[in-house]
């Protein structure tokens, strides 16, 4: 017993000694240290930022080296100096955090905390890359060489923004509509911490639509209230777009008229009118003084306005041929047009309107106020109803669908020998009572054994008749002692024109 009781104590003592060596071990080994926010953080001039280490063990000293100050040992309690403060929930807890209360240009770089836990000799560190925010330069727009452009050339757009930190998101934009957004900037194969652009390029064949619009380069920024943009305006030729005949309505007779067109095309064209083959350069009258031309007016983007004025309509004017000629260095067009004292038709959306309206006023006059999407929902719902009514008749009338096991089916010629509750009397011979001895045939004899021989046999007696089943009508029929439903269709035919 006594020889048990120190070794009992000798491996006690070993297990502890054991412990301890693994324990300064560990310390040794660096703990990771858990740093938020990690990698990379991005802030502004101004504002304040919090970052904080941990470790799972109690802290005997927390340091930080932030750029631009002096290496910092921190610890819970103490007063803060410059704007910079202990931040976490002690050492004891494994927490090693500074605040930084106005963070400012000279902070931008990297911060690291050492953390040295207790009975520890070595520090463990982590590190966060601190962006602080600058604005870049001003976007610059570039276009390729090729310019003004023709439609369906090539357009190459580069939106360059350079010295932003970090690189700014730039965006390529044709009036409203966006021909290139990068969410991530573009880096060329610098340093992060360096001063830094983003680019993009892109390129679309342009259309005669696109002249006259303006092409917007703009960067998004951290450092930045609202986005700067850089802007221009670009230019595409083509010739005189086609229309369809034009048709210009309302002309009182024996009071002046005007005739309008507008014409879409770049560069600005030459016009030339042509009145029954007696042409009139825009801006010129006619040789009778009656017609008076103007020149050309830009509506901007292209589009081109002219006018014909008449000082008195007579009505051999809306019996003459006109038409506009429009010339430029892409090419040519010749638009026709007709005038006429009518008034002008109503299309199909001018009806619609009509009928709102008078549903409006009819609703109105009954104290009721309806929008138009709610009379486009009753309108909508009344023809489904209409329609789901058709469809119950139709399907009542030909014994579809849940109606189609309301009668049975049999085709002409078939065999007597079918059951009684499926026949159907489909053609029945009505013929003059000539003689009486003839022999008679049953009902379902000449339901189911009817034949052409038959019908020419009747040639020598008058004229029989052929009946047809009514059609959409039942009756009961007694085949064999059995009811059954049957569709008859009453035709007279004239056996002459079999």
């Amino acid at each position: 017993m006594m020889t048990q009781r120190p070794t009992k104590m000798i491996n006690g003592l070993l297990m502890l000694a054991l412990l301890g060596c693994t324990s300064i071990q560990a310390f040794k080994q660096n703990l990771p240290v858990d740093i938020v926010p990690d990698n990379q953080v991005a802030v502004r001039q101004g504002q304040e930022q919090k970052i904080l280490c941990k470790l799972p063990v109690p802290l005997q000293v927390c340091r930080f080296t932030i750029p631009g100050e002096s290496s910092l040992v921190l610890r819970d309690g103490q007063s803060a100096e410059d704007g910079i403060a202990y931040y976490g929930e002690g050492l004891k807890k494994g927490h090693c955090g500074v605040a930084i209360s106005t963070i400012r240009e000279k902070h931008d770089g990297n911060v690291t905390c050492f953390l040295t836990p207790d009975n520890g000799r070595s520090e463990t560190s982590a590190t966060v890359r601190m962006i602080v925010a600058k604005a870049p330069l001003q976007p610059q727009l570039t276009l390729n060489s090729n310019y003004p452009y023709k439609t369906g050339e090539k357009m190459v757009v580069s939106c360059v923004a350079m010295e932003g930190r970090p690189p700014a998101n730039v965006s390529l934009y044709l009036d409203n509509e966006p021909i290139g957004v990068d969410d991530r900037p573009m880096l060329f194969g610098r340093r992060l911490d360096d001063n830094d652009y983003a680019e993009l390029n892109t390129s679309r064949s342009v259309t005669p639509s696109d002249n006259g619009k303006t092409l917007r380069c703009r960067a998004s920024h951290i450092a930045l209230q609202k986005p700067l943009e850089s802007s221009r305006q670009i230019e595409v030729y083509f010739p005189p777009q086609e229309q369809d005949t034009i048709h210009r309505f309302g002309y009182d007779i024996g009071r002046p008229g005007k005739v309008n067109v507008t014409v879409h095309a770049n560069p600005k064209p030459t016009f030339t009118w042509n009145v029954d083959n007696v042409k009139i350069t825009a801006g010129q009258p006619d040789v009778t003084g009656r017609l008076q031309t103007s020149t050309a007016v830009d509506l901007g983007h292209g589009y081109w306005s002219v006018e014909l004025n008449i000082d008195s309509v007579q009505k051999s004017d809306t019996e003459k041929e006109y038409s506009l000629e429009a010339h430029n260095s892409e090419g040519y067009a010749t638009y026709k047009i007709t005038l006429s004292s009518a008034s002008e038709p109503a299309g199909a959306m001018d009806r619609i309107n009509q009928f709102y309206g008078k549903i409006s006023e009819h609703m109105h006059a009954l104290g009721v106020d309806l929008d138009a999407g709610s009379i486009i929902g009753i309108v909508v719902g009344v023809l489904i109803l209409i329609l789901a009514v058709f469809l119950v008749v139709f399907a009542r009338a030909t014994g579809r669908w849940c109606f189609a096991g309301g009668s049975a089916k049999r085709n002409i010629g078939e065999s007597d020998l079918a059951e009684p509750a499926e026949s159907v009397n489909l053609l029945r011979f009505v013929k003059p009572k000539t003689d009486d001895a003839s022999p008679r045939r049953s009902d379902t004899e000449s339901t189911g054994r009817y034949s052409r021989t038959e019908v020419d046999a009747g040639k020598n007696s008058g004229r029989p008749r052929i009946s047809l089943s009514q059609l959409f009508k039942r009756n009961k029929d007694k085949v064999s002692g059995a009811d059954t439903d049957t569709v008859r269709t009453v035709v007279t035919m004239d056996d002459e024109k079999w």
